[in-house]
C-alpha cells in the first residue's frame, strides 16, 4: 500500500506474546519505581461517617461527648434526631481505611441520653489524622463536651453547657442557660449567654460579648474583654495582659498583674478595680454620680473631668464624692498611673 507521495506505507511489526509481556512488565516496574521515589505524590485518604439517632421530642437531650483530637461542633439542628457526622483525612505517612471509625468511635444511646467517645487506636498514627466532628441536636439539649487538643464551637442550644478543650480554642454563642468553659491552652470567645458564665483559661485570651447574668472571667496570661456585661469579675493572674471591659451593669471586680486596665460604663454598683503595675483608665459619662477612693504606690493620679477635683501631685491617695456620691468604686495601682476622664 502506497501513501500520497508515493511511497509505499510502513505498518508496525506486530507485537509476539513474550514481546507483550516484557514491555508490561518493565512498564510495571517504572511506575514502581516512580512510587518509591516520590511519595508525597500519592492522594491522602479519608474517611467518612454518618449516623442519624431518633429522640423522643417531648424530653431534653443530654449529650456528653469525648473526642481525643481534631474539631468538634455541636449546632442546633432539628428536634426529634440527633445527626452525627465525621470526616477524617490523612496527611503524611498516616493512612487511613473503612475501619478507622468502627475502630476509634463508639456511641451508646439509653432514650435521650447520648455518649459519643472518639478514643485513639494504635492501629492508626493518629497525630497526621485531622477528623471533623459535627453533631447536629435538637434545642433543647444540654451538652458536657472535652475535647484533648483542637477547637470546640457549640452554638443555638438551650444548655446549660460545660465545654472543655486542654490545648486549643472555645467559640460558644447563643445558648439560652448558663456556660462552664475551661482551657487549658487556648481562647474563649463567647456571645449571648442567657444566664452566668464561667469562663477560664490557663493561657490564651478571653472575649465574652452579651451576657446579661454576668461573667466570670480568669485568664493565667493573656486579655480579657467584657463588652454589655451583668454583674462580673475579670482577673489576669501573670504578665502584661489588658483587660477592657464596656457598658458594665452591675458590680464589678478587675485585677491584671502587669497590664493596664480599662473600663468604660455607668456604675450601677460597686466596683473594684486594681493593677500590680498597670495602668488604670475610667471613662465615666457626664454627671456620673459615685464616691471616689483611688491610691497608688508608686504611680500618678490624672483627672479629665470638671466635676472632679484634682489631687496634688504629692498624693498617693484620694477619695471623693463626684455629683452628690452614689455606688461606691474603689481603684488601686501599684506603680501605674490613674486615670479618669
Amino acid at each position: 500500500m502506497f501513501n500520497a507521495l508515493g511511497r509505499q506505507r510502513r505498518f508496525p511489526r506486530p507485537i509476539d506474546g513474550v514481546r507483550l509481556k516484557r514491555r508490561i512488565a518493565w512498564l510495571t516496574l517504572v511506575a514502581c519505581a516512580l512510587l518509591v521515589e516520590a511519595p508525597g505524590s500519592v492522594a491522602q485518604v479519608g474517611a467518612e461517617f454518618h449516623r442519624t439517632l431518633m429522640v423522643a421530642p417531648a424530653q431534653p437531650v443530654m449529650l456528653e461527648v469525648q473526642v481525643s483530637g481534631g474539631d468538634l461542633q455541636i449546632l442546633y439542628g432539628r428536634d426529634g434526631q440527633v445527626s452525627i457526622t465525621a470526616v477524617a483525612k490523612a496527611s503524611g505517612d498516616a493512612r487511613l481505611d473503612d475501619n478507622f471509625f468502627p475502630k476509634v468511635l463508639s456511641i451508646d444511646q439509653r432514650e435521650n441520653h447520648l455518649t459519643v467517645i472518639h478514643a485513639p487506636n494504635p492501629a492508626y498514627a493518629e497525630s497526621g489524622i485531622n477528623v471533623l466532628y459535627r453533631i447536629e441536636v435538637p434545642y433543647r439539649t444540654e451538652v458536657i463536651s472535652r475535647l484533648n487538643s483542637g477547637h470546640q464551637k457549640v452554638s443555638g442550644i438551650m444548655g446549660p453547657v460545660k465545654a472543655a478543650v486542654g490545648s486549643g480554642d472555645i467559640r460558644a454563642d447563643y445558648i439560652t442557660k448558663g456556660l462552664q468553659a475551661e482551657v487549658g491552652q487556648g481562647n474563649l470567645d463567647i456571645q449571648v449567654v442567657g444566664e452566668r458564665v464561667e469562663a477560664k483559661t490557663g493561657k490564651g485570651n478571653i472575649s465574652c460579648a452579651r451576657i446579661p447574668q454576668g461573667v466570670s472571667a480568669e485568664t493565667g496570661d493573656g486579655d480579657i474583654t467584657l463588652m454589655v456585661v451583668g454583674p462580673s469579675t475579670a482577673q489576669v493572674k501573670n504578665g502584661r495582659g489588658r483587660v477592657d471591659i464596656g457598658g458594665a451593669r452591675g458590680s464589678l471586680t478587675g485585677s491584671t498583674a502587669e497590664g493596664d486596665l480599662h473600663v468604660k460604663a455607668i456604675p450601677h454598683d460597686d466596683w473594684q478595680l486594681s493593677s500590680a503595675s498597670g495602668d488604670v483608665r475610667l471613662e465615666l459619662p457626664p454627671e456620673a454620680h459615685l464616691e471616689l477612693e483611688a491610691s497608688t504606690t508608686a504611680g500618678e493620679f490624672q483627672i479629665d473631668r470638671d466635676d472632679m477635683a484634682k489631687p496634688r501631685p504629692d498624693l498617693h491617695f484620694f477619695e471623693q464624692k463626684v455629683n452628690g456620691g452614689g455606688k461606691r468604686v474603689d481603684v488601686h495601682t501599684g506603680s501605674g498611673k490613674i486615670v479618669i476622664r
